[in-house]
């Protein structure tokens, strides 16, 4: 059965326990574009105490913290009125709803990834569901109520049993997109529906099939469709809403969504693209881009700003946020059984990107696990001044190491170590208060002559190309292999300088075939196969990818083994491309930047956003 859709009806307050006519009338619709977060501007709160509330909440996020679990302020959650008003902009079968704030005339909306607004913000979205029985006739239909997604679609009803949901987003000049909603609710459903193209007219069709089990005969044990027509949110970025796609076999893609993220000048926003190339969410950032997204446990895992680590869940609700203190993130984590590694820089410390952290995001406990000055103390000697930046961040200094990418395999740790061109290996590494040591190291040992780390390097056996300014070292296990032996994948940019030292001790030791030119050049999908047993490496395979002197990745999809197809992001050349396992090109899509794109991944997202894949 079909319904119409509702009348206009008064905007409703969650948190603020304000409701009916306070957030009501002319002055709080929005605007139909809804092109920025819906906002009802007053000339003040209810009481003095209520504006100085907010006033304290939008500074927070200026003010330093220490590490650990941001806890909501109980006070300022009820002084934050998040109002639900119908969406003008939408119209079909059911009613949408947007979310948005009653603020001050002279007061700025809170900082979206801040306990106490996603705690407002959550608590509006219980109000609203325990205001009347949701039901698939008439379902709960909310854009984007947490702000994390942009356009994604929370869908609630409840039902005699659970089922699924498929959906269809259609929109002009893109191919139809179309997925099955993974189900977070334990009748009926609960999920967020992702799919609508930011600032298109979309048409989007849901259709609900109970699972068998549930009402026996009658129209309460059929299927359930209807559709909506809306003009989604643009991008909060401005960016476009489509890459160039060339592909060359669409059958041969890997269901799931491109995360593209630190596109420079445009926003520190994660764009997700369907494998057509056109935009289906932007998951929003803080002051610095998220350079890698983790979909693990039921979480999303991202750096949710410069000095802080978020999990969000399906629902787009980041209900925890993790503190970092004085240690500023930048360019890559790690998710090993609930705890995050992060690479970070000290901002207390004149070095930079030369850190670890550890974070259990369980606990939210906070701590460093490396300093790599202490480790190498004796090459950090020779290093002069480079300022540097940590991952957008105001965190500058000694950039004498610059590592760009970590990962953690069976208790050892790997960071790759751009300003040097060095793949280092750490024991002991994971745990606060144990003394981290060298394993073994790969690179050019010549650039480490007299430090007295030259011992550490692994010997190349036969032809290597020779790693330069490499990103996205990854270790890949195989059950061929012997004990002792397995593959390590990179982006090799190769990309030889080393700005930190004088030009006579870097020039003429290089890799052969690396370039010193910063524009003209190839780079490679870089397969070493490493045998700790013997002390050696040796080159397994090298994919020529276009080249990019800075930033870039390589990310094996699947289970990650060398048999799963990859994903390649020339950042610098402003592509990426989906490849088989061999390297063969299945798609390749270009996109816009004032300068690159940092990092491309991609998942599934199956049993977060989507099922059935």
């Amino acid at each position: 059965m079909l319904v119409d859709p509702a009348p206009d009806l008064p905007a409703t307050s969650g948190a603020g326990a304000r409701a009916g006519a306070d957030a009501g009338g002319d002055a709080s619709r929005t605007d139909p574009s809804r092109d920025s977060v819906p906002i009802r501007r007053r000339t003040a709160l209810a009481g003095a105490g209520s504006s100085l509330a907010l006033l304290a909440l939008a500074a927070c996020s200026d003010e330093d913290t220490g590490p650990g679990p941001q806890e909501p302020d109980v006070e300022e959650v009820a002084e934050l009125s998040v109002v639900y008003r119908e969406d003008p902009a939408s119209r079909g079968d059911w009613m949408v709803w947007t979310v948005g704030y009653d603020l001050a005339e002279d007061q700025d909306a809170p900082p979206l990834y801040d306990a106490t607004t996603q705690q407002a913000r959550d608590e509006a979205l219980q109000a609203k569901k325990a205001e009347k029985d949701w039901t698939r006739e008439d379902p709960l239909l909310v854009l984007d109520p947490y702000g994390s997604t942009r356009t994604g679609l929370y869908v609630y009803f409840e039902d005699a049993a659970s089922g699924q949901l498929d959906v269809l987003s259609r929109a002009a000049a893109t191919e139809g997109f179309a997925r099955t909603a993974a189900n977070h609710g334990r009748t009926g459903f609960e999920g967020l529906v992702i799919g609508l193209v930011p600032g298109a007219h979309n048409t989007l069709s849901l259709t609900w099939t109970p699972e068998a089990g549930g009402e026996a005969g009658g129209e309460a044990s059929g299927r359930t469709s209807g559709e909506l027509r809306i003009k989604a949110p643009a991008t909060e970025s401005g960016y476009g809403t489509a890459v160039t796609a060339e592909i060359a076999d669409p059958d041969a893609l890997t269901p799931g969504l491109f995360a593209l993220s630190g596109v420079t000048v445009q926003s520190n926003n994660t764009y997700l693209v369907d494998n057509a190339g056109t935009m289906r969410a932007e998951v929003s950032s803080g002051d610095t881009a998220a350079h890698h997204v983790v979909v693990t446990d039921g979480d999303l895992v991202i750096t949710t700003g410069s000095r802080q680590v978020g999990m969000l869940d399906p629902l787009g609700h980041a209900h925890t946020l993790i503190d970092l203190g004085d240690h500023s993130v930048h360019h890559d984590l790690v998710v090993v059984d609930g705890v995050a590694y992060v690479l970070t820089s000290d901002s207390t410390s004149e070095r930079v990107e030369d850190r670890v952290i550890r974070v259990d995001l369980a606990s939210g406990d906070v701590a460093q696990v490396v300093d790599l000055q202490a480790i190498l103390p004796e090459y950090e000697k020779l290093a002069h001044a480079q300022e540097g930046e940590a991952g957008g961040s105001a965190v500058q200094g000694k950039d004498w190491i610059h590592v760009n990418s970590i990962d953690v395999r069976e208790g050892v740790m790997y960071l790759s170590a751009r300003e040097t061109s060095t793949i280092i290996a750490l024991d002991d590494a994971l745990d606060p208060g144990a003394d981290p040591t060298v394993r073994w190291m790969i690179g050019v040992a010549a650039l480490w002559e007299g430090t007295g780390y030259e011992e550490h390097f692994l010997a190349p056996e036969g032809t290597v190309i020779g790693n330069a300014g490499q990103h996205s070292v990854r270790r890949l296990d195989d059950d061929a292999l012997e004990a002792g032996q397995f593959y390590l994948e990179m982006f090799n940019n190769n990309y030889w300088r080393v700005g930190t030292r004088d030009d006579a001790d870097w020039q003429d030791v290089g890799p052969e075939d690396a370039t010193t030119d910063e524009h003209d050049g190839v780079s490679h999908a870089l397969r070493y196969l490493v045998d700790e047993n013997a002390g050696t490496y040796r080159q397994d395979d090298a994919v020529e990818l276009p080249y990019s002197s800075v930033v870039s990745n390589v990310f094996r999809l699947g289970d990650g083994g060398i048999d799963q197809p990859m994903v390649a992001n020339s950042g610098r050349a402003n592509e990426f491309s989906e490849r088989s396992a061999d390297g063969k090109i299945l798609a390749t899509y270009r996109y816009d930047s004032a300068s690159h794109g940092y990092r491309v991944y991609k998942d599934s997202f199956d049993g977060f956003w989507f099922s059935g894949h």
